[in-house]
């Protein structure tokens, strides 16, 4: 059986699987887990595997995404601070959490400079997950490193990856037959393996735990 590690930006695979299943939906009952989704990857891509010894395991799982300010009037900081320590738990030490703080416009009141909370954005993210999918994938620790992103910014990073020849690179990305946009894929120079994930595929990846 073969070791799989998994990069997952979050931000990318929790949204556009908002999107695609739950479109008329709270973005945060789109909310994954981690570990469950690394989990339900392996088991799709071994039931497409007729030879045993091509099976995977599910080895690691690096998760990064973005952490609000702790002043957040939504209290994003705290919840994602708690989704983090219980995605590690659930892990069991596969499944490491980096969180990156969003950046914000600013604005003035009363000669004070207040961040603008509707204007958070990630800065860095892809960066860290293009950094770490050719760090596990040059490692020779994992048999298969798979990149979770729709972010066509990270091709060069997968080509990258490709490259090394010690690993065999793949990505993920969620499909429905009904969404048109699911069908394609990040497009890079190598011939990349995509594993597709339906709509069971997201609802056995879900984190159900209440975060209030």
């Amino acid at each position: 059986m073969k070791s799989m590690a998994v990069v997952i930006d979050y931000q990318n695979v929790h949204m556009t699987a908002a999107d695609v299943f739950l479109p008329n939906s709270p973005k945060e009952d789109a909310l994954i887990s981690p570990l469950k989704f690394g989990q339900r990857l392996a088991a799709v891509k071994n039931a497409s595997l007729q030879d045993p010894n091509d099976h995977v395991r599910l080895a690691r799982v690096d998760v990064f995404r973005g952490l609000p300010l702790r002043e957040d009037p939504k209290e994003g900081y705290r919840r994602n601070q708690a989704q983090k320590y219980y995605w590690e738990q659930e892990g069991n030490g596969i499944v490491q959490v980096t969180l990156r703080p969003l950046k914000y416009k600013n604005e003035y009141i009363d000669g004070k400079k207040r961040p603008i909370w509707s204007s958070a954005q990630e800065k860095g993210v892809d960066v860290l997950c293009a950094l770490t999918l050719c760090r596990l994938a040059r490692s020779g620790n994992y048999d298969v490193v798979v990149l979770a992103s729709r972010d066509t910014d990270l091709a060069p990073a997968v080509d990258e990856a490709y490259s090394y020849g010690m690993a065999k690179i793949e990505t993920v990305k969620w499909f429905s037959p009904t969404v048109k946009w699911t069908q394609g894929s990040i497009r890079t120079e190598h011939r990349i393996w995509t594993t597709s994930m339906n709509e069971d595929d997201f609802r056995a990846s879900l984190d159900t735990r209440t975060y209030q």
